[in-house]
């Protein structure tokens, strides 16, 4: 055993060092805000370290072959080097808000975390303050934050498919979730963070399905701590609570390890309900000209009063007469919120009707049909709410290819929900509009019918044995 343990870590080195030399003379020696080489090896060193500590978890875990390691190490050495091509590509978020929070607390320091910079939670902030200290260029710096989540979202995706789907779905599902498009484009390309918050949460359902309820809770707590769209996975955890594998007093973990993230704050001089209402200001007031912000959602069937961005569909250049960037004449600014608050309690209500049924039917549910559950929310909650953006079914995208390692007959899951996240995408990184968002919407609708039919079909099977007798 220990000779197996030198002779990976020999392979481990000898792929780290080959891709340190391809990210030297490769992608590492184009980036344009490089200050001299030794930013330049920095770098370099960071994504090998990576890369290295990704490599060598998936050779403890997995105990592979030398082929198969060798294959693992060239496919994930790619994938670093794609996410090093895109380090230079600035969005207009970086532009508009990114650059200029980090300037912020560069300024103020310690004392900015006593105000709300920025409409993240605290978590970030932090991340933000530690960004504004490093000596690496803000860009390099918010975007390498991510790059690291992207692989240790691979590893805990791999755990996951192990536990749902066995052995066999492990190599695949880590080697697949460093070259999503979405995840790609996301960190290394947009400077988004949305692999962190789904870490954590793929990290909560792992730890849930193989009975660490404790654990389960603090990785949610995290999660939440760093992004709302953790709430995508709550009707998992009313599920556990109904079905024993959490207890109320495991909302202490959650609640504890809450609070523990809000310390360095309060510290700060943050006030304590201040530090609390983080997500209720995003939540409020944002986005009043639309009901979706290019999200593959049911209110892309809906009349905006201008698109978002005002991204063009590239077919309308070549219509005369179109104006593309124009405002809908038929709408008002002051009717807008009214049409968002009926919206979103149309949601709700949509919401509360699907737990409600749920509830009434909870003892033809299983522990098995958790993934199925949170895929189904995950695609439902972002389906039916307004004001909802292109990257909220990062979660789904990742349960999608879960569900698809753990059933065969829905290999089909991930392009329906994938692809249409991408789209969605692409609207906001390229200024147009590729795809008619309609067509999106369909796929993400499609997907959810499927997941919810899946999901009928299996209480319905459960019905059916206990009235027979038997054991569900």
């Amino acid at each position: 055993m220990e000779k197996r343990l030198w002779t990976d870590a020999a392979w481990t080195g000898g792929m780290t060092l080959l891709l340190f030399a391809a990210l030297w003379l490769g992608p590492a020696g184009s980036l344009g805000h490089l200050s001299g080489p030794g930013d330049k090896a920095g770098i370099c060193l960071y994504l090998c370290a990576v890369y290295a500590l990704t490599v060598a978890f998936f050779a403890r875990r997995q105990r592979p072959d030398r082929k198969t390691l060798c294959l693992a190490g060239v496919v994930l050495g790619l994938s670093v080097l794609a996410r090093a091509a895109m380090l230079d590509f600035a969005s207009a978020d970086y532009d508009s808000f990114l650059c200029k929070w980090v300037q912020y607390f560069r300024e103020t320091g310690v004392r900015a975390l006593a105000e709300n910079v920025g409409d993240y939670n605290l978590l970030y902030q932090y991340a933000l303050l530690l960004i504004s200290r490093l000596p690496v260029y803000d860009l390099y710096a918010i975007k390498l934050l991510s790059v690291a989540f992207d692989y240790a979202l691979a590893l805990v995706m791999m755990l996951a498919a192990e536990s749902a789907a066995g052995k066999r779905a492990a190599l695949p599902v880590l080697l697949i979730v460093p070259l999503l498009p979405t995840v790609l484009l996301d960190g290394s390309c947009w400077g988004q963070c949305d692999t962190v918050y789904a870490f954590a949460v793929i990290l909560s359902l792992y730890e849930l399905q193989e009975g660490r309820p404790w654990r389960s809770a603090a990785a949610l707590a995290f999660a939440f701590a760093f992004k709302l769209q953790t709430i995508f996975f709550f009707p998992v955890v009313l599920m556990g609570l109904l079905d024993g594998r959490f207890k109320p007093k495991h909302a202490l973990a959650f609640f504890a390890a809450y609070l523990i993230t809000m310390i360095p704050a309060l510290l700060a001089g943050r006030g304590f309900a201040d530090a609390l209402s983080v997500y209720a200001g995003q939540s409020m007031g944002q986005y009043y000209h639309r009901l979706t912000y290019n999200a593959p959602n049911l209110y892309v069937f809906f009349p905006m009063l201008e698109f978002a961005s005002s991204q063009e569909y590239t077919w309308m250049r070549f219509i005369r007469g179109i104006e593309w960037d124009g405002t809908n004449a038929y709408l008002t600014e002051d009717l807008f919120p009214t049409l968002q608050q009926a919206a979103l309690i149309a949601a709700a209500l949509l919401t509360l009707a699907a737990v409600a049924y749920w509830l009434v039917h909870r003892k033809e549910l299983r522990p098995g049909m958790t993934l199925n559950l949170a895929l189904f929310f995950a695609i439902f909650l972002p389906f039916v709410l307004p004001k909802i953006h292109d990257r909220y079914f990062f979660l789904a995208d990742m349960l999608s290819l879960l569900y698809a390692a753990e059933r065969e007959d829905r290999r089909f899951m991930p392009v329906l929900v994938i692809g249409a996240s991408l789209g969605s995408y692409m609207t906001f990184l390229t200024r147009q509009r590729p795809v008619d968002e309609r067509v999106l919407a369909l796929m993400m609708l499609c997907a959810l019918v499927i997941t919810a039919r899946d999901l009928l079909q299996g209480m319905r099977e459960n019905r059916s044995l206990r009235a027979e007798g038997g054991t569900v």
